[in-house]
């Protein structure tokens, strides 16, 4: 590498994407740019995109430095075509491959073209696994003939694996929140129900399960949520009538 990479460069790289802010996992905007910049500061000076795509409907996220690469990625990906695409398609790294070789004036035309005239001669991309689903890559790209080093990717896979490894945290940590959100108002609609049929049971001297059904009755009769109903109850804003 032509920077040496010292440990403490190394380790404040890894902690600065462990603790990247993710309000989303739909939008890692500040996860990526800092997998991006990470990657363009200690793989060899080699630019460095990021491809993000969480599925095939939702608009690819590119994220690196330099208007020109930043619409290749994101035309590479409209083409499906190109080291990132392929990465994130078949879920394997894509090796050091030279831009002017056979296999990527094979597979990737516009691509390597395109990357050729700005200047690039060889790429490689890595995966980005969240869970167990690939989502995206680290496309890095080095600007003469010099084989971009499997100590290097290596090194680049590690950085992709870290970001990997947050966005899942985020997404399980966003689905415990959603679930415990769900318990708490199941929770809360079940208080309420069994407070407005306990109220109305006493109001009209009829048992708790007469009581319930008259609420349930009301509730889909009027079309309305059986929980806003015994709300409305408890509250003494709705009289429900005895049969």
């Amino acid at each position: 590498m032509s920077k040496p990479v010292t440990q403490q460069r190394l380790a404040k790289a890894f902690v600065d994407l462990a603790a990247s802010a993710v309000t989303d996992p739909s939008d890692p905007t500040g996860l990526l740019a800092a997998l991006a910049a990470h990657g363009s500061e200690l793989l060899d000076d080699c630019a460095a995109i990021v491809l993000y795509a969480p599925d095939d409907h939702t608009p690819p996220q590119v994220a690196g430095t330099g208007e020109e690469l930043m619409r290749l990625a994101r035309d590479a990906a409209h083409w499906s075509e190109g080291p990132g695409p392929e990465a994130r398609r078949t879920g394997r790294p894509v090796p050091d491959t030279p831009l002017d070789g056979e296999r990527a004036q094979r597979d990737w035309p516009r691509y390597a073209a395109r990357a050729v005239q700005l200047g690039y001669g060889r790429a490689a991309a890595l995966p980005l696994h969240v869970g167990h689903n690939t989502l995206g890559a680290l496309v890095l790209l080095g600007r003469d003939g010099t084989p971009l080093s499997p100590e290097l990717l290596e090194l680049g896979q590690s950085f992709t694996d870290v970001a990997g490894w947050t966005l899942e945290r985020e997404r399980r940590l966003n689905e415990s929140r959603a679930l415990a959100d769900q318990l708490g108002q199941a929770l809360t609609s079940r208080i309420v129900i069994e407070q407005a049929k306990g109220t109305l049971a006493a109001r009209l001297s009829i048992s708790v399960d007469e009581a319930f059904r008259l609420l349930r009755t009301h509730a889909r009769s009027h079309r309305r949520r059986l929980t806003d109903v015994a709300r409305e109850v408890v509250e003494r804003r709705l009289e429900v009538p005895a049969e």
